[in-house]
């Protein structure tokens, strides 16, 4: 009896003395902090002007565990702004208050934890309200929204305990999708008979429009990179057997068209990876005329080519499915006739035009289209601003949604620069 005593205390003060030694082995004093300030104080939060609302988790933290809860509250802190300012050289303004709100402010941490539950800072309201975004907030201007521990049961670990979150709409397009191998957009809607199919057939003219950013130019037995079109018919690539491969290529050989594949090659003119660039192709049958664009400048062109004697007989139809024509011949972005030429990037802003625009047009409207559903003529919209999932919806009025192959990878940290500002 007296030994089975004799054991139990020695564990007992085996154990005490062993949360002793740990709790001695820490060189500092616990504390709280936020999470997202452990490694940096500032955030930027940069979305695009079609984002109503934003979330921002934010959890607090303690060097190490403790052993009773400990709470604290945490909240936006205006009289920071000025702190930051002087001390940076800023002259941010605060984040208005009807842009931001919290579901909570006051967490716990648990004992035996470290890590309180996730409190989010959603921003709200960012679009405002209707179609004329009344009270949206102001595009490309930076505001401060410091967010700070006000109160806690445990020390405030200094220079941690606020998290500084730069708040910019941007103008600019900050949404992409990343295609290639193995993926591309199809049209469902248009491979049916039907007023959305109709507006691509019984065409005289066409322009093709996207914004492109290529990890690589295919180099594969085919040396095709496919942009938008149809096969063999109306098809805007890059590339082609015994040509090079970084050169836009227009391929007007169908029966509406039937100008061939413009231009020659000219390793002037090739294009980059890595690389944002606006690409456009134009051709007219009245006026006989093709162009290339690149970044809103004429490229290549040819006049004199085409159809000779326009008429019902040899119109421009993209939506040839409909009209009862074999799989080959489907409009498709990022793909033509099968999977070995695709377009290995990303893109966005890909557009269809039933008229040749102008130089002035292109140049002028490479970013975005306003009031894309009042111009009959914009045929086909597609932003690429989904940021998820695998439909990409049509803006332009007939509503010709695309659908992707697989899943599309969105990438984050895109912020496309708007050349055509600079020389305004």
């Amino acid at each position: 009896m007296n030994r089975r005593i004799l054991t139990i205390i020695t564990l007992l003060t085996a154990a005490v003395a062993c949360r002793v030694n740990d709790e001695a082995s820490y060189k500092f004093d616990n504390s709280v902090y936020l999470d997202v300030s452990s490694m940096k104080n500032r955030h930027t939060t940069n979305f695009s002007n079609n984002v109503p609302s934003l979330t921002r988790e934010i959890t607090v933290t303690l060097a190490y565990p403790s052993e009773t809860d400990i709470t604290a509250t945490v909240a936006v802190d205006p009289a920071l702004v000025d702190e930051f300012n002087g001390r940076y050289g800023t002259s941010y303004e605060m984040l208005p208050s009807r842009y931001y709100e919290f579901a909570e402010q006051n967490v716990t941490i648990p004992a035996g934890r470290t890590t309180s539950q996730v409190l989010p800072l959603n921003l709200v309201g960012l679009m405002g309200e209707g179609d004329d975004q009344t009270g949206a907030l102001t595009m490309d201007n930076t505001y401060l929204l410091p967010v700070a521990i006000t109160a806690s049961d445990m020390t405030r670990l200094k220079g941690s305990d606020v998290a500084y979150y730069l708040v910019r709409r941007s103008s600019q397009i900050t949404v992409a999708a990343r295609l290639g191998k193995g993926n591309w957009i199809s049209f469902p809607t248009l491979d049916e008979p039907g007023e959305k199919s109709d507006a691509f057939n019984g065409l005289t003219a066409v322009t093709y429009e996207a914004l492109i950013n290529l990890d690589e130019f295919l180099r594969e037995s085919v040396n095709i990179s496919s942009i938008m079109g149809v096969e063999q018919y109306l098809l805007l690539r890059i590339g082609d057997t015994n040509f090079n491969r970084e050169q836009l290529q227009f391929d007007g050989s169908g029966g509406g068209s039937s100008f061939g594949k413009f231009p020659a090659a000219d390793k002037s003119k090739l294009l980059e990876t890595g690389k944002w660039t606006h690409v456009a192709c134009t051709y007219d049958q009245a006026e006989r005329t093709v162009r290339i664009y690149v970044d809103g400048k004429i490229q290549s062109e040819t006049k004199g080519v085409g159809v000779t004697a326009p008429g019902e007989d040899n119109r421009i139809n993209l939506a040839m499915r409909a009209l009862g024509l074999k799989d080959a011949y489907q409009f498709f972005i990022a793909r033509s006739y099968d999977d070995d030429r695709p377009l290995m990037g990303m893109i966005c802003e890909a557009r269809v035009w039933s008229v040749a625009r102008t130089p002035e047009q292109i140049w002028e409207n490479m970013y975005r289209i306003s009031n894309p559903k009042e111009d009959p003529t914009l045929i086909g919209y597609w932003k690429f601003d989904e940021g998820k999932g695998k439909v990409i919806r049509d803006y332009s009025m007939y509503g010709n949604d695309g659908v992707a192959e697989k899943d599309i990878e969105w990438p984050s940290g895109i912020e496309i620069e708007e050349i055509n500002k600079e020389e305004e």
